[in-house]
């Protein structure tokens, strides 16, 4: 407990909680005109009763306020620091209070220590639904004590119930914060099965997607072999026995093959019969997502890549689009897919959203395919916001190409 408590006030850093949960799915301007007009209606709200209750001590006035104020705007991105400075405003509030109370039968508006605790109540249990371990602990004690505190410095004229209801509101708001910690980690765990079940699904695909194309060389090789005798002159007994051997072993190799895509395939599901895509067939994709209303500017310099390669590429840049379509409604989006020696680069971009995206849950599942074939071929993966608000998708794909000298 000791440790947690010096955790929460001093040594605990906002980098040591879990990343905020995303529950705002509007649009940017109207949360923050929301939160401005609740900082108006709080301050005003509290500066009416602080200046009435402290007879006009200004500057002990606009300090409370500023404790209350700014806690708000600090909790996205400095949540324990703005918890620290609401608790440091409520002490503030408490010393407040104690310089001189109101006559008997006072209303709501003259007891302001009530206002001061508004704003500390949803930090807390956002902050306790952030923490890891242990660490609530030292929180939830630190909000025992000050609503301790506020209910003793007024219980000289209103009586031990405001320490009671101060106490209940602080254990209720506690068991709220641990409430939503618990949900959080429910999610999380759902999210991370989702995402091996997303992975070993992308990888029965990818293995049934190289069916055509292992088939298609094994195939080649079992015909070469089984007409080279008759294409070429003078073959050796040894050489043709060598070559039938060969061809048989393909033949062994392509129904192994076709046994274990029969596996793979879930049941009921009928073999695809159509060729597989390749980075040849970019353009008709690009162009399919213009005629859907896709604001697409595309620099494909590719050609048709090795072996799986094209595979790849065709899908990750399909996948790329309708993350696009789907999470950025409106916005532009730039596909550049360039090959060097070795190598296939894709930089797939796009802006904020410029309507609000349907309902739907965006789990990342479709990231998680993308960097699972980037992986399958020994390339990289990066994703991740843009500061504009958009999006950036960089894969880098090994063609497996040896390079010229």
């Amino acid at each position: 407990m000791v440790r947690s408590l010096v955790w929460a006030l001093v040594t605990g850093k906002d980098g040591d909680l879990l990343p905020p949960a995303r529950w705002w799915r509007g649009p940017e301007w109207l949360k923050a005109l929301g939160t401005t007009g609740l900082l108006a209606l709080l301050a005003a709200t509290s500066y009416s009763a602080w200046s009435r209750y402290l007879d006009g001590d200004l500057p002990l006035v606009f300090a409370l306020l500023a404790l209350q104020a700014l806690p708000l705007p600090l909790a996205g991105r400095h949540p324990l620091t703005a918890l620290r400075l609401a608790g440091l405003g409520m002490l503030v509030a408490c010393y407040a209070v104690r310089r001189g109370l109101p006559g008997p039968g006072a209303g709501l508006a003259d007891w302001p220590l009530q206002t001061q605790f508004l704003p500390y109540l949803p930090l807390l249990a956002l902050v306790l639904a952030r923490t890891r371990g242990r660490e609530g602990a030292g929180i939830a004690a630190v909000a025992v004590l000050l609503a301790a505190a506020t209910g003793i410095v007024q219980e000289p004229r209103a009586g031990a119930k405001t320490l009671v209801w101060a106490l209940i509101v602080a254990v209720t708001t506690i068991a709220v914060g641990y409430a939503l910690q618990q949900r959080r980690r429910a999610l999380t765990t759902a999210d991370e099965e989702r995402g091996k079940r997303t992975v070993l699904e992308e990888r029965t695909r990818i293995a049934r997607e190289l069916h055509d194309i292992v088939g298609h060389h094994l195939t080649l090789i079992t015909l070469r072999a089984d007409s080279a005798p008759h294409r070429v002159p003078d073959v050796s007994e040894a050489a043709a026995a060598e070559l039938r051997a060969l061809g048989q072993a393909a033949r062994e190799a392509l129904e192994e093959t076709r046994r274990l895509v029969g596996v793979l395939r879930e049941e009921g599901a009928r073999p695809e019969r159509a060729p597989q895509p390749g980075a040849a067939e970019l353009p008709r994709l690009v162009e399919r997502c213009r005629e859907s209303g896709l604001d697409v500017r595309a620099r494909l310099e590719v050609g048709e890549p090795p072996g799986t390669v094209g595979l790849a590429v065709y899908r990750i840049v399909q996948e790329a689009l309708s993350n696009a379509r789907r999470h950025s409604p409106g916005s532009a989006v730039s596909v550049d897919v360039t090959r060097a020696a070795g190598t296939v680069s894709i930089v797939v971009e796009n802006g904020p959203a410029e309507r609000t995206p349907p309902p739907g849950r965006g789990d990342g599942t479709g990231l998680a395919g993308i960097a699972e074939r980037a992986g399958s071929l020994g390339g990289t993966y990066e994703a991740g916001p843009r500061p504009d608000g958009g999006f950036r998708l960089a894969v880098t794909l090994a063609t497996r190409e040896e390079v010229a000298p």
